[in-house]
């Protein structure tokens, strides 16, 4: 006599590029509402990147005009207060049974001029703007011998770790390669190894296929909130052409990511009530000796709206709420 298959009240599923877990757990999101953002209070005339000279900020390494109002509309400075900084690269050293790494690099500040006006608000062409600048700083940070990957992310709103409300992107050169890059990395190398296919093709040719997380696409550009979501209503944009470094990426390439970017941003401000989120771009390493042709280079997008347990920090896997295909239905209803 064959079991009878109960119906299960949740879903693990695997990331097929990580090998990373997530649960799905829908009945966890009865009487869940997805809010906006907790606003942080901070007036201009208080606000450090209103004129950052004016505080004490290092000269800018770099500044884009805006010539329609002669003045400024983005300008990237050192962090005054960075995480890593400048030396000379010193190798790790083994200290006892421990290995140690300094902590050298560059951290800065890509501040947008407006005080209170987001990305949501930003038109195409200056999202592209900023793709622009994230490339010409990529490029001259990526001269440094010892910079190995360097990081770009922005963190919109205070549960995504922003501590000044006016908006603002970060870059940040390491010595290292990061631990969630590194895993992405290799699982994409041990998967084209195996099959001779990059991952990330078969997988948008199989969401293309089936249509139910495809929330956007253009001539360059697919937006998908992935099959194993990491957060309610992540998204992720890849380029439909397979290639593994954002900063290589042509200008006319810029116009379609912008495009992307544009519909996911408002997308999220207009359905979700603009929450709080993080957006980071997914690079190949600066590693000159090591080849990288089997990656796919990719944007993610994850707003914020709960805080991590015990579950989650003791084991390593999140647990989302919402199903990736209902979030896909929501965003591409019409406004």
């Amino acid at each position: 006599m064959k079991n009878k298959k109960t119906e299960s009240i949740s879903e693990f599923r695997q990331d097929p590029v990580s090998g990373d877990w997530v649960l799905l757990a829908p009945i966890r999101n009865m009487g869940h509402k997805f809010e906006g953002r907790a606003e942080i209070k901070l007036s201009k005339n208080k606000c450090p990147f209103e004129n950052p000279s004016k505080f004490g900020n290092a000269p800018p390494v770099l500044v884009y005009q805006n010539e329609t109002k002669n003045d400024w509309f983005l300008q990237i400075i050192p962090n005054k207060y960075p995480a890593v900084g400048q030396g000379n690269g010193c190798p790790a050293y083994q200290k006892g049974l421990y290995k140690i790494q300094d902590g050298v690099g560059f951290h800065e500040i890509v501040i947008f001029r407006d005080h209170d006006r987001y990305l949501a608000d930003f038109t195409k062409e200056e999202i592209k703007k900023v793709l622009l600048a994230f490339q010409e700083r990529y490029k001259s940070l990526a001269e440094e011998k010892y910079i190995e990957y360097i990081s770009i992310f922005h963190n919109h709103g205070k549960e995504a770790g922003s501590t000044i409300p006016h908006p603002h992107s970060q870059i940040l050169a390491l010595p290292i390669v990061p631990p969630d890059v590194s895993h992405s990395i290799n699982g994409s190398r041990r998967y084209f190894q195996d099959h001779n296919q990059c991952i990330h093709c078969r997988m948008l040719n199989q969401e293309l296929k089936e249509r139910k997380r495809v929330i956007y696409q253009n001539k360059g550009m697919i937006v998908i909130t992935p099959f194993a979501s990491k957060a309610e209503f992540e998204i992720r944009i890849f380029p439909k052409k397979h290639f593994a470094f954002f900063e290589k990426v042509e200008e006319q390439e810029l116009v379609y990511l912008a495009d992307a970017l544009k519909f996911a941003f408002f997308k999220i401000y207009k359905k979700l009530k603009d929450p709080a989120f993080n957006f980071f771009i997914h690079t190949a390493p600066t590693i000159r000796n090591r080849d990288y042709a089997h990656y796919h280079w990719h944007i993610e997008i994850l707003p914020k709206f709960d805080i991590f347990g015990g579950f989650e920090l003791g084991t390593g896997m999140d647990i989302i709420t919402l199903a990736p295909e209902k979030a896909a239905e929501i965003f591409k209803k019409d406004d």
